[in-house]
Order: structure tokens, then sequence, then C-alpha cells
């Protein structure tokens, strides 16, 4: 790499002096990825089965001190919640659940779970391709004609796959890839795919960055390699995540100088990547560095990037940053960076109080013993329209002390100030939350809100809300989990850092999202569900089948699939197994259904393997009508 310019910006603040470095820089590092060609290297690893904790166990034992403080402080207690967000407004305000199945990775036949934490992302393209991501692993499919995006010997290539392409030196002998990070740009029609590789490796750390070449994921892609080390310090990359505006792609990457998040955080650093240059594939990719984020002398942590609610939009990104270990805090950090790499960048830093205060969510309960770690109260996704921000975040529900959502809200990024609102249940807790916009025009202010939850009751699974106009709908469970997860010898389990969530952006008020749930085996999956806001009905299906809000789970199946929906009144059903020809395979007869939540199971086993519809009607009406992939 070739360092260009080097430039300081100087900003007073609330009277604070803001010392910004700007570098811009030359990635020299490049190769071009033939998706196609994937193959499966079976390469034999033996690893733990969960990623290292960021920070180690000093970090680890820092925050369970900080934890233990908290939780004196605001005690855990059951009692009903008055004034929270879950559930203020009607029925009327529910997401629709059109579609929902599990990513399901594969190694001998056998399903494959992987590490912990699951890390899940994604992105869908408007022709309906769907990447999916957790751990070390790439999962891609075609929607539209139910196919697997690479080739059949290997549907779901590990990270090294893209790194073997490489032909230069450094980066492929015993590299590993974790973090993965997907976007799906819908201005351009492409896709961004990135991971980190070599862990806490301060000589070989770095952040593997692709653009796929077309719309079509199995065409080619263009990788480049960032160095993650890139001011020679001594220091080593993590936790990357990224957004992108009409110029740019910016990528934050926390550097860390040892093992330590407490005595060896560095500081978080921003990477702008020009986005032409990247999906032309250039030899030399243009880029800038900025560093030296600070108020009042502390470096700011976890700068999240902002996307924007209908794809990259503008010439601005702006971040969000708070006190992420704080006990109980009101502080936000508002961060405009503005310019195109042709241009001088400016950068602007804003202190933001809430009406509402977050605080380091407590460890969220299982079954008996077992438990999940939170992590701290860092944002975890944030969305703007025009001039207002919507974030989100884990915190403590300091009225009953369990595990909760920050949804905050910065009405003028011009005139900055947050408005909070706590996301709680008198049992149920929740975390890890991401959010992603669903409304038609930019005066609508429509999101959903994803994010994982669990009780003793609850096995670990994933649920939404929607937000709209100033309120909260129901909280819906997405995916109710099979069992408890139980991965690691010790009782706390990871829950996983971030959860995928995407609009569909040429479908009208619709997203999909990538989720965490337990599997019957107590280890860890990825549930993805396609969700519609609630003016979007399914097409062709009555009031009543909407809001039955159909969960097909497994999809695709090899022998059993089962059908979970909820029913406002009683009713007989009458259910065929159609062909996708619309010839009649098995009429299965009728059956009664009872009001409230029902499982319709069969065996499909019998059956060749193919692609099949699952009809169910009423007298007033088909009910079901869903697609069923038979491996």
């Amino acid at each position: 790499m070739r360092t260009i310019s080097l430039l300081l910006v100087l900003i007073s603040l609330n009277g604070i002096a803001q010392n910004v470095k700007i570098e811009d820089r030359l990635i020299k590092t490049s190769w071009r990825v033939t998706a196609q060609d994937l193959a499966n290297d079976m390469k034999f690893s033996i690893r733990n089965s969960e990623a290292p904790f960021p920070g180690g166990d000093r970090e680890k034992q820092e925050l369970l001190e900080l934890k233990k403080i908290s939780a004196a402080q605001f005690p855990r207690i059951d009692i009903p919640l008055e004034g929270a967000a879950r559930g203020s407004r009607s029925e009327n305000d529910s997401l629709s659940i059109l579609d929902s199945f599990a990513v399901r990775f594969f190694f001998n036949g056998n399903p494959l779970t992987g590490g912990t934490p699951n890390d899940n992302t994604l992105a869908i393209s408007n022709d309906g391709n769907i990447l999916v991501s957790y751990n070390s692993q790439l999962w891609g499919y075609d929607l539209q004609n139910d196919t697997f995006l690479f080739k059949s010997t290997n549907p779901h290539p590990g990270f090294g796959a893209f790194m073997n392409s490489y032909t230069g030196s450094g980066i492929t002998s015993g590299s590993s890839g974790f973090d993965p990070k997907l976007y799906y740009d819908p201005s351009a029609d492409r896709f961004v795919f990135l991971f980190l590789t070599n862990g806490r490796d301060t000589n070989r750390s770095s952040t593997v960055i692709a653009f796929s070449s077309t719309n079509y994921p199995s065409n080619d892609w263009y990788a480049y390699e960032l160095d993650g080390n890139p001011f020679k310090d001594g220091t080593w990359t993590d936790y990357p995540q990224i957004a992108l505006n009409n110029h740019s792609l910016y990528l934050t990457l926390n550097q860390l100088n040892g093992p330590d998040w407490v005595t060896n955080f560095d500081q978080t650093i921003i990477w702008q990547l020009d986005l032409d240059s990247a999906y032309a594939g250039v030899a030399e990719l243009p880029t800038r560095i900025y560093s030296g984020f600070e108020y009042e002398g502390k470096n700011l942590r976890y700068l999240r990037p902002v996307k924007t609610a209908f794809g990259p939009d503008g010439d601005d990104m702006y971040f969000i940053s708070n006190r992420p270990r704080a006990i109980s805090n009101d502080s936000i950090w508002l961060i405009r960076v503005t310019g195109s790499l042709s241009e001088t960048s400016t950068t602007e830093i804003s202190l933001m109080d809430s009406d509402t205060e977050y605080g380091i969510p407590p460890y969220a309960a299982q079954q008996g013993a077992k438990t999940f770690w939170t992590n701290d109260a860092r944002p975890l996704g944030a969305m703007r329209v025009q001039n207002e921000i919507h974030f989100v975040g884990n915190t403590i529900n300091q009225t009953n002390g369990k595990a909760a959502i920050f949804h905050g809200i910065v009405k003028d990024v011009e005139n900055p100030s947050v408005a909070g609102h706590i996301i709680a249940h008198d049992e149920i807790e929740f975390g890890f939350p991401n959010i992603e916009f669903l409304g038609l025009t930019e005066l609508d202010r429509d999101f959903v809100i994803n994010f994982n939850h669990t009780s003793p009751n609850h096995p670990a699974g994933n649920s939404a809300i929607f937000y709209t106009n100033g309120g909260h709908g129901p909280i819906q469970l997405l995916k109710k989990g099979d069992a408890y997860v139980d991965m690691l010898t010790s009782d706390d389990e990871r829950w996983g850092d971030y959860i995928g969530l995407q609009r569909k952006y040429n479908a009208t008020s619709r997203a999909f999202a990538a989720g965490y749930f337990g599997h019957g085996n107590n280890r860890s999956g990825t549930w993805v569900t396609e969700l519609a806001a609630p003016r979007d009905w399914p097409v062709g299906l009555n009031e009543e089948s909407v809001k039955s809000q159909t969960r097909i789970f497994p999809n695709p199946v090899s022998n059993y699939v089962s059908f979970e929906f909820t029913l406002p009144n009683a009713v007989v059903l009458h259910t065929k197994v159609i062909s996708v020809n619309g010839a009649l395979i098995r009429d299965l007869g009728n059956k009664q259904a009872k009001a409230g939540l029902n499982e319709l199971s069969l065996d499909l086993s019998s059956l060749p393997s193919g692609i099949y519809f699952i009809l169910a009607e009423s007298e007033s009406g088909v009910l079901l009508n869903e697609k069923v992939v038979r491996n």
C-alpha cells in the first residue's frame, strides 16, 4: 500500500477540540474470484466451538463485574410492565410473515451448525438472489428458480475459497475468516461481501472485501485486502460494520493493540472506499482512512454507520456512538463525514442527550441455569430517512432488570437530540437487534426491528416489532426455538454479535431477516423470515389467512414438514398437495383446526424431489398456499 496524502482536521464542538486524521491510500492487494469454480477444498481443521470473546477473558470479566453492579442497581423482578414499547398499538400494526425457512449448512450430508456466536448477516437482490452468512461460510440461493447459487459440489463455500483465488503471498496460508458482513446495493445492482482474517495476529490481521462483478453472485467477484494493522502500530482489526452513500462504502473497524478490550482498545477507525472503482475491479483501489475520533480525551467506540432508507443516497455518511459499558447513561454521539475521495473531506462530532437512559444489559435467562451473554449497549443498527435517524441496541430495562432493546430516534440531524424507547416484556428477554425501513415514501416513518428472544419458558428464537408514526405494534415471535442452546462448557452461551436484516428494494414494504434460534439438538441455527408491513397483504390471500402468519419448517425438506399458523376462529381445513404444474398429487381430506395456534404436519419422503404447494382451504377461502422444496 502507498500513502498519498495526510490531512489533519481540527473541529471545535461544545468547546472540545476534536483531532481527526484523514489519510488517502491505494489498496494494491487485489484479485478476481471465480465463484462458479469455488471448489469444496475439504480442508480439515479442528477449532474451538466458541469464537474468541472480543477482548479476551479480562474484558469478559470486566463486563461481568459491570453487569453485577447493574443487577444490584436494577434487580431482576417479575412485574407487569407499564409504558414499555411492547404492543401499545393495535393488532392492525402487526407485520405479515410471508415465508420462513432455516438456512442449513451441510458437510457429508449432515447438518453443520457451525461455531458460536452466529454473526448472522444477509443480503437479497431485486432479482431474488439471497446471500446469508454466519461464522465462516456463505450460503446463496436463487429464490425465483429454487436453486443454489454456487455449484452443487460446494453450495456454501467457506471464506477460504475467496482467498484461495489470490496468487500473491501473505493471506492464504493458515488464514481463517470470521465476522462476515453482506450488503446489496440496489443502485448499482451489486453485492458486497467482507470478512476478517487471522484474528489477533498484528502481522497478518486483515479485512477481505469483495464486490460482485454483476447482479448474479455466481459470476466473478473483485476482491481486495485491507491491512488490519494500517498504521504499523501493533494493532489488529475487529468488528466490521458497513454502509454506503452515493459514491463510497464506509467501513468501521476497531483497532486493538493487544488481547484485552479494557486496556488494549486503541480506537475505532473508518475506511472510505470508492464504489465506482471497486465495482469496476480496478487493480489499485482508492481509499481514505479516518482516525482519532474522541470526545473529552476519550476515544469513541463502535461508530455505527447509518444506512439510508431507499439504498445508498447523498454525499454525507452519519455514524452513531454511545458509552456502551455504562451502567446508565443518556449521552449519544452523532458523527458526520462529508466528501468523496476526489474531494476534501470534513468531519463533525455532536453530543446528543437522550430523554431515556440506556445501560449495559444483564445476562438473558434460558432454561435452568443456562444464560446468554449480551455484550454491552453499543448501537447495533441504524437507518436514516431524510434528516431523521432511527437506531437500536441492547440495554437493560431498568423497571424489571431484564435484557431489552433501546430504540433511539434523532429527529433532526441539523439540531440533534434523542427520543428513546425501551422495547421490553414482562417475562421474555431481548437482544442483538437490527432495524430496517419499510415505508413507501420519505414522508413515512415505518420500520421493522428484528431481535433475538429468550426466557426459561421460551427457547431461543427471534422476534420482530413494527414501528410507525410514533408507536410500536405488538411483539411478534418469528421463530420459536426448538430447545435451549447448550454449546459451551460454561452456562453462559454466546447469543450472536449481530442479526441480518434488509429491505427488498423493489418489493412493497418487504424485508428479509436472518435471526438466531435454538435447534432441537441444543445448538444454534439461522432462521430466515420474509416480512411485510401491515399495509402489504400477500397477494391472493384473504385477511383471515394473512393473520394466520404461517411459519414453515424446515424448507427445503427431506421428510417431515410443519406449518404453524394462528386462526381467530375454529375451521375445517381441506388440505391437498399440488405439483408445481398445478396437478393434484394427494388429497389429504378434512381436518379440524382450532382457534389459536395450530400446527399442520405431513411426511413428504414418499414424493420425488421437486417443488410442491400445500393448499389448505376452509369454507371462507384459501388459508394456506405454501411452496415447499422437497430435497
